[in-house]
């Protein structure tokens, strides 16, 4: 672990350093609620945008990285494209064909019986994103706890834990079958209490944007937003190699339920150091994308003691 600088770093620089992460967070979000006002193509919005603050991202990744040691290998980086076209992108798809219609209808049913719909429908569409990304996370963080110490599923977990660097476009690499999983645990609490599309495009776009953030290697820092959001500085020690510190921070975009269940970590002025990331020691992790894909039926050869 590498203590931050104790050398005061000049006003420009300590602006520079705390404003990355909110103008590359809310400036996003803010030009997609513009766009939907604009009554454009809903999902051009949240891909267009998505593109963009990747680029964006890349380019502080080049001229201002966290750890020049997270540049990784051009192998790498051609896995988690694959990564992004299939495990990204394929899973929830399958989930919203499969289940979205279900729990919609559920929520209009619900609706019916008790006389009004749960969804704050009058609400300004942020705070409708605000309340959306909170109960989203619940569902997102239980199951995420459980991947992590239910040891018959961590392997499915395992494959988004295996990068040695981090960077935007690591932030893809999963397996299909948990995005499958997490993508619905967050859902289906969406759908049923009724959450209109506006208010879901919103929410998607938030998804989409912190994640890329979270995972990018960008000298920045957080501050204030480490008690709100699931920010960069903490899920990187949600990416240590070592278990107890990994065993924390699991909100995919708020890290509420982290603090009042007891599992937000953060060392106070410390940052984690670059060869801090990735599985334990003792992990027989391939390389190949089907590898990747692989992990789950193959855990006997692949796995190390896993120990709380």
């Amino acid at each position: 672990m590498d203590k931050l600088s104790e050398k005061p770093l000049g006003v420009t620089n300590s602006i520079l350093l705390y404003s990355i992460y909110p103008l590359l967070l809310f400036a996003p979000i803010l030009f997609g609620f513009f766009m939907i006002r604009l009554d454009l193509n809903r999902l051009f919005i949240v891909g267009f945008i998505s593109a963009c603050t990747a680029l964006i991202i890349i380019a502080f990744e080049y001229f201002r990285p966290e750890h020049k040691q997270w540049r990784p290998a051009w192998s790498a980086v051609k896995n988690d494209i694959v990564h992004l076209f299939t495990t990204s992108i394929l899973p929830p798809t399958l989930f919203k064909s499969l289940f979205e219609v279900f729990f919609a209808g559920l929520a209009i049913v619900i609706a019916g019986q008790v006389g009004y719909g749960f969804w704050p429908h009058d609400w300004h569409l942020l705070l409708q994103m605000f309340l959306a990304i909170h109960l989203g996370d619940l569902g997102y963080y239980i199951l995420h706890r459980a991947l992590h110490t239910v040891p018959s599923i961590w392997p499915f977990h395992a494959v988004h834990h295996s990068p040695e660097e981090l960077y935007v476009i690591a932030s893809n690499r999963a397996h299909p079958i948990q995005i499958f999983f997490t993508f619905g645990a967050q859902m289906v609490i969406l759908w049923t209490l009724g959450i209109n599309q506006d208010a879901l495009i919103m929410f998607s776009l938030f998804v989409a944007v912190n994640g890329q953030l979270q995972h990018c290697n960008i000298n920045m820092r957080c501050g204030i937003f480490n008690w709100i959001f699931a920010t960069p500085d903490l899920h990187r020690w949600h990416h240590s190699v070592e278990i107890p510190e990994s065993n924390n921070n699991y909100g995919n975009n708020v890290i509420l339920w982290d603090i009042l269940l007891g599992t937000r970590f953060l060392p106070k002025e410390i940052t984690i150091n670059h060869n801090h990331i990735g599985l334990p020691s003792g992990t027989n992790f391939p390389e190949s994308y089907w590898g990747h894909l692989m992990v789950p039926f193959d855990w006997e050869n692949v796995r190390f003691d896993r120990e709380k």
